[in-house]
């Protein structure tokens, strides 16, 4: 797979997971949070109004299809406009993307983001060894919500986020995972498979259980699950380090085996005030 091959592959599955993940909503939440999911020429655009963070309001694929030029650019700033959204991100792959597509952007007045990219990471299906005390296995029934709980409280998500993750737990394409402490859950993570690559997700343990071996143990678990599913590429992404910030997940992700594929960069529309 060329270079570009692989950083295209690393988009299209994170926009396919996180598009199933709007879908994936309880239908009361959908509607509170205003959640859309617009794809159109490899181009997804992820709206939800009623929670104002990047995560959630942002564009992947722009640069990279054919007519991605300043006309659909318009159409997709009007889109989060008009959502009454006062910020969104456009991220913007260097290896993919056409060239001028930066320009197009800087003269749209879209600025870096504080966050400026992202690193997108890859790996084959290779088996990875992994110790702790900790175990990681697939969330039951019976422990899914307090699964889903543990991800949001680590993650500082709101509390409504947990019936959003929870809503995952047997739906085609996922698996969650718990990691637990003597059977209790004390953190946890997601899988998404589609079409022979896997995507790791919302990895995370409560700062009680942090520095046991728990997230690298997850990422193993999840990676031998994605080989036996078929995968032949598995693809992950954290926030690139700002002013040498320590960055744990980065770190991990090394120590598993990925390697980076893209220094994706991350663009910022803000509304006019008024």
């Amino acid at each position: 797979m060329t270079a570009t091959a692989e950083a295209a592959l690393a988009d299209a599955i994170e926009a396919s997971a996180f598009a199933d993940l709007y879908a994936a909503a309880p239908a009361a939440l959908a509607q509170r949070l205003g959640l859309r999911v617009v794809r159109e020429g490899g181009v997804t655009s992820l709206l939800a109004p009623g929670l104002p963070v990047s995560m959630f309001n942002r564009v992947i694929g722009f640069g990279d299809a054919p007519g991605d030029d300043a006309t659909r650019l318009r159409s997709l700033v009007a889109r989060y406009r008009d959502a009454g959204l006062a910020s969104a991100w456009m991220h913007l792959n260097p290896v993919t993307a056409a060239a001028g597509a930066e320009a197009l952007l800087a003269a749209a007045g879209l600025a870096p983001a504080a966050r400026r990219a992202w690193a997108k990471m890859l790996r084959g299906p290779e088996p990875l060894a992994a110790d702790t005390e900790l175990q990681v296995r697939p969330a039951t029934d019976d422990d899914a919500a307090t699964v889903a709980a543990c991800i949001a409280s680590a993650f500082a998500m709101p509390p409504f986020m947990a019936e959003w993750l929870a809503a995952l737990h047997g739906r085609r394409g996922w698996t969650l995972y718990a990691i637990a402490d003597g059977g209790q859950p004390v953190g946890g993570a997601c899988l998404y498979v589609e079409a022979g690559t896997g995507w790791l997700g919302m990895g995370s343990v409560l700062d009680s259980h942090r520095r046991r071996g728990g997230q690298l143990a997850s990422m193993a678990r999840r990676i031998a699950d994605a080989a036996a599913a078929g995968c032949t590429a598995i693809v992950t992404e954290t926030g690139e380090p700002v002013a040498g910030e320590p960055n744990p997940s980065l770190a991990n992700m090394a120590r598993a085996g990925f390697r980076q594929v893209a220094s994706r960069l991350n663009f910022e529309w803000r509304a006019s005030p008024g």
